[in-house]
């Protein structure tokens, strides 16, 4: 589909579309003009972006310029779903991309937190995708993580809320449980011991995930993978 042909397919697209879907629709339309060796496909639930990405990116001086070939999978529940991002001409050795060349971008947590606070495919783009696409250039010649690398499955994931959010791993077992079961309450006290109530502290990251129903199981998903796994951990120790 030629840049015009999908210029006039966004145009009828954006025709009874609620304020978000018009952004979403408008901001593939500046993803495609910027990438014209991009393509679209439009499904009944999602919009696949696909083709040659081309690249010039900048980080402390060093810059990563080339092309990959990459497929963008957007939910047209956007940003209530996250977007995934495929990659079919990596490097084999690096971690973080799957058998069917999905990648995995961030944490489960470190997304969603990003998204609702930055309701902005493009925005995501810069942020996640175009990260992703610097750090796989950097390995290439490297054979290392330019932006240091977070373990890859559970343990990187429980990573994020250790280590970006200050918590241990029973505070964040508390998180789990109090969005499992609905029981938010800003006047409470802070899971993190902080003595702050919680709505001025840890709140903005919990409330999120009790707000949005998809959000929610999203969480929950990563949630039980991280105790699962984390429990097995700690059973293999305790019986050395």
């Amino acid at each position: 589909m030629n840049f015009s042909k999908i210029q006039r397919k966004l145009h009828q697209l954006n025709l009874g579309k609620s304020s978000m879907s018009y952004k979403l629709v408008s901001e593939i339309e500046s993803i495609l003009e910027n990438q014209p060796r991009l393509t679209l496909i439009e499904s009944a639930d999602e919009y696949t972006i696909q083709g040659e990405y081309r690249y010039s990116l900048d980080y402390n001086c060093c810059i990563a310029q080339g092309e990959r070939k990459i497929k963008l999978t957007v939910n047209k529940k956007f940003p209530n779903c996250i977007p995934e991002l495929f990659i079919f001409d990596s490097p084999k050795d690096i971690e973080h991309i799957y058998q069917n060349g999905k990648v995995c971008l961030a944490t489960i947590g470190e997304l969603i937190c990003f998204i609702n606070e930055n309701k902005s495919l493009v925005a995501f783009v810069e942020r996640f995708v175009h990260a992703f696409l610097y750090t796989l250039d950097w390995f290439e010649k490297y054979k290392t993580y330019p932006f240091g690398d977070r373990k890859h499955g559970y343990k990187g994931a429980l990573e994020y809320y250790l280590d970006d959010l200050g918590l241990t791993t029973e505070q964040y077992r508390k998180m789990a449980a109090m969005i499992y079961f609905n029981q938010y309450r800003g006047h409470q006290s802070c899971i993190c011991g902080s003595g702050k109530r919680l709505r001025d502290c840890h709140g903005q990251y919990i409330l999120p995930f009790i707000k949005n129903d998809e959000y929610k199981q999203e969480f929950l998903k990563e949630a039980s993978s991280i105790l699962t796994e984390d429990n097995t951990h700690e059973n293999r120790n305790s019986s050395k």
